[in-house]
């Protein structure tokens, strides 16, 4: 009688075990479909933003140029022709860059020609030539 109960014990161990298992499985069959619906969100957000970015390509000549320098420089340039005159701190929190890269690029460009600066109030503001 005593071996009689301890199979059935272990039959109701093993029966238990299979169910936690199968409820894991579902678990993760259900987490993997979620992982593949976002992974295909993403695929269509990726795909917009190439498109967006060709569309940009195609309609500015602003960015139109290849290097990363032109393209900061062409950006500086409309900033500061919509703002007129500002400083390079003003600049980089405009442009999310550090006031020393603004501050390379402004340099840069008034030795190109195209920035010209002035200093007042012990700050240095910048222009586009005109």
């Amino acid at each position: 009688m005593f071996n009689l109960k301890s199979k059935n014990d272990r039959n109701e161990t093993t029966e238990d075990i299979i169910r936690q298992l199968d409820g894991q499985y579902a678990k993760m069959s259900i987490e993997l479909e979620e992982l593949r619906n976002l992974k295909q969100k993403i695929e269509k957000i990726d795909s917009k933003l190439m498109a967006m970015e060709e569309i940009i390509a195609r309609s500015s000549p602003v960015f139109q140029t290849r290097s990363k320098s032109s393209t900061t420089k062409a950006a500086i340039k409309l900033i500061l022709q919509k703002h007129g005159e500002l400083t390079s701190l003003q600049l980089s929190k405009l442009m999310n860059l550090s006031r020393t890269r603004c501050n390379e690029y402004l340099k840069q460009m008034e030795s190109e020609g195209m920035a010209t600066s002035r200093i007042y109030c012990r700050k240095k503001l910048y222009k586009i030539r005109q």
